[in-house]
């Protein structure tokens, strides 16, 4: 890979912060400024005083609107309030303008092409399309990209493998048209620098989003050897996945709120399985197409075998039903490997174990404290508990529901269809 701020030099090292390529030079004036690159140094100081700029234009809007209460319209509220509302509207506006001219700001100065790689490397990690825009302007003043072949590709591919999701459904086009390029120099490129580069990504890294794509290349290529190659890897990778752990419903977490039982994480192997089989059951109808075709059938079989019994995780529509999720999961690890429970394999006592009326996550009784709210005893907690007490002692979200019956009767009927 080349660096990205000499696009001529290859990288020995890369920023501690956006990882962005380094080459030798680059990478020992990083280690002066604590390993970061030209940019996230740049980034680094403009931010700090940012910090300062958005406490005075906070404070000078707070002051705005003290002078309109106290001075300019004085027992005047309405008149007040409304002068005082532009002062305050003003200085978000302020805020939110600062921010984007000092995110922008960072790439000011550097040569068009260290804009262009280093711009397409913080696009490819994180996600963000002004960053995309700013290539595209710095491209239009680069005469000849030619020198700088090397490094585009290596960008070009980093998206494909990091991004395919935010591209567009006809990509080979639309990068085709942002890059200036025909569609052969396009694949040709991607083929010459990146190939390996997609192959340990997929099988090594992990990333299994970059299929699609890649897929998409060996199509448009005709190059079957190398699909013949994806599929033997494709179905190498399926033996050694744990079905079992894979269709387990997946542990599900509520924001904010503490997990009973760290045990319960899910092993970083089955998350990396499901995401597998997710993505071949993206490309199922792909892949059959392309084993039909080339008479490779017992092998579609045996994918297909695998794939139409793997059943997409569930994701929780709320936070409600993450929470139930959650219960009932708790219940089901607290009666033991064998799901039955008053066995001696059991890590709990299932009769003993109650809800939180707040969050709905089931605790053993003693986890659990007594809240009242309008002579009402329930429940609670201890985590709720602090919550309830914080909101000025209001009324749980479970009790509530129950108090009104059109609520209660859509969580008996969302109950059932689980």
């Amino acid at each position: 890979m080349k660096c990205c701020y000499d696009p001529d030099i290859e990288a020995h090292g890369a920023c501690v912060n956006c990882r962005v390529p380094l080459c030798k030079t680059c990478n020992m004036e990083a280690e002066l400024a604590d390993g970061l690159c030209i940019a996230c140094n740049r980034q680094k100081k403009s931010f700090r005083f940012y910090g300062y700029f958005r406490i005075g234009m906070c404070s000078l809007g707070m002051v705005w609107l003290a002078l309109a209460f106290l001075v300019v319209f004085p027992g005047d509220m309405q008149s007040g309030f409304t002068y005082g509302l532009l002062g305050l509207l003003g200085a978000f506006a302020l805020n939110t303008v600062g921010a984007q001219v000092i995110q922008r700001s960072t790439l000011w100065g550097l040569k068009p092409e260290t804009r262009v790689f280093v711009s397409l490397h913080r696009y490819s990690v994180t996600g963000n399309k002004m960053y995309f825009n700013q290539a595209l302007r710095a491209m239009k003043k680069i005469e000849d990209i030619t020198p700088f072949k090397d490094a585009l590709f290596d960008q070009i591919v980093s998206i494909l493998i990091n991004l395919p999701f935010d591209l567009p459904a006809d990509w080979v086009e639309y990068l085709c048209e942002n890059f200036n390029m025909t569609e052969e120099e396009l694949l040709d490129g991607i083929m010459e620098f990146g190939i390996d580069v997609f192959e340990d990504n997929i099988f090594n890294h992990h990333v299994y989003q970059a299929i699609e794509p890649y897929i998409e290349i060996l199509k448009r290529t005709d190059n079957e050897k190398l699909y013949h190659e994806l599929i033997d890897k494709i179905l190498t990778r399926l033996n050694t996945i744990d079905f079992k752990a894979a269709n387990r419903p997946p542990v599900y977490t509520v924001p904010g709120m503490q997990q009973q039982q760290p045990a319960q994480q899910e092993n970083p192997n089955v998350i990396r399985d499901r995401a597998f089989l997710t993505e071949l059951k993206m490309i199922d109808a792909e892949l059959e197409d392309f084993l039909t075709r080339t008479k490779r059938k017992s092998d579609w079989k045996a994918i297909s075998d695998i794939i139409d019994n793997y059943q997409l995780p569930k994701v929780p529509k709320s936070t409600f039903e993450a929470a139930k999720a959650m219960a009932a999961q708790t219940q089901q690890q607290l009666k033991g490997p064998d799901g039955v429970a008053g066995t001696k394999d059991d890590l709990g006592d299932p009769s003993r174990v109650k809800i939180c009326a707040e969050c709905g996550i089931s605790f053993s009784e003693a986890q659990l404290s007594t809240y009242v709210f309008r002579d009402i005893s329930v429940n609670v907690c201890s985590e709720c508990l602090s919550t309830l007490e914080k909101d000025g002692h209001r009324e749980p979200r479970l009790l509530a529901s129950i108090r009104k019956p059109k609520e209660y009767k859509k969580l008996v009927d969302e109950s059932e269809e689980d």
